[in-house]
């Protein structure tokens, strides 16, 4: 793989976060690449751009900034884990120089990752395409909200309680997990419907293609996240459309067994 710039991304609230990127600048100056450093938490206009390859230092968090970055480039992302267990990022701290020599070395292995879109009258501006999922949940701590999907225009139910989560394969292991929903194989095109805290016994998750397109009608009002980002509000009767977006996150993978993190929690037993 040919690497000339790399956009390095990190979560500096790590306690091992600098020294880390002193061994990828000493790594770069070797092999004469250009490391262009950005704190995670910076949401500013890159001023760069050609990358080759965009290397995230943190954890998942970390990973989905990094891949809405990518996405301008099109270049492939690949995620150093510092800390706990992470489903997205593939290098562990310690194998960093290891693993950025082997991609000099040879073509990697790259999962093309399905992302979603959404559009509506939300604001002028296009939401952010999200990795993980799009979240529509009350806007307000003290109250619910109500939230009536669509399977292209087939009626699917009508969520009343904290929101309703439309995740991909790759955020089936994320917000949705969590909320009660299945475990997805991430190369998998397919929506995830995943209930939060549903005022109704009969609600559960429902996976469909990724070929379909979901309608939302908020009933109620609801504010809109997109990989955890509050992106915009939804007002009474707004509809939000969410579908699979045209440019997918391309992950570099070194090992292709994504049940390897579920045995490290020991899964099942």
């Amino acid at each position: 793989m040919k690497l000339r710039k790399i956009l390095a991304i990190a979560n500096f609230s790590k306690p091992q976060s600098e020294s880390v990127m002193e061994r990828l600048r000493a790594w770069g100056e070797a092999h004469n690449i250009v490391i262009v450093v950005r704190a995670g938490i910076d949401h500013s206009p890159l001023l760069e751009r050609d990358f080759d390859l965009v290397l995230t230092l943190g954890g998942d968090g970390t990973l989905l900034k990094g891949a809405r970055c990518a996405l301008e480039d099109d270049c492939p992302v690949l995620g150093v884990n510092l800390g706990g267990l992470g489903f997205l990022t593939s290098v562990s701290e310690a194998h960093l120089e290891r693993a950025l020599t082997r991609l000099l070395s040879e073509e990697p292995y790259i999962q093309k990752r399905l992302r979603l879109e959404a559009v509506g009258a939300v604001h002028e501006l296009p939401l952010p395409s999200a990795l993980n999922e799009i979240a529509i949940v009350h806007a307000q701590a003290n109250a619910h909200t109500e939230i009536e999907l669509f399977l292209n225009e087939k009626p699917i139910a009508s969520y009343s309680g904290d929101g309703v989560l439309i995740a991909t394969p790759t955020g089936s292991t994320a917000y949705a997990l969590s909320a009660g929903g299945p475990i997805i194989e991430p190369t998998m095109e397919a929506l995830l419907i995943t209930p939060l805290c549903a005022h109704r016994l009969g609600v559960r998750p429902l996976i469909f293609s990724a070929d379909h397109s979901l309608r939302a009608v908020a009933r109620r009002p609801a504010q809109i996240l997109t990989d955890g980002d509050l992106v915009g509000d939804l007002a009474g009767n707004a509809t939000l459309v969410m579908r699979r977006a045209s440019q997918y996150t391309r992950l570099v993978v070194f090992d292709t067994d994504f049940l390897a993190p579920l045995r490290a929690l020991n899964w099942g037993r």
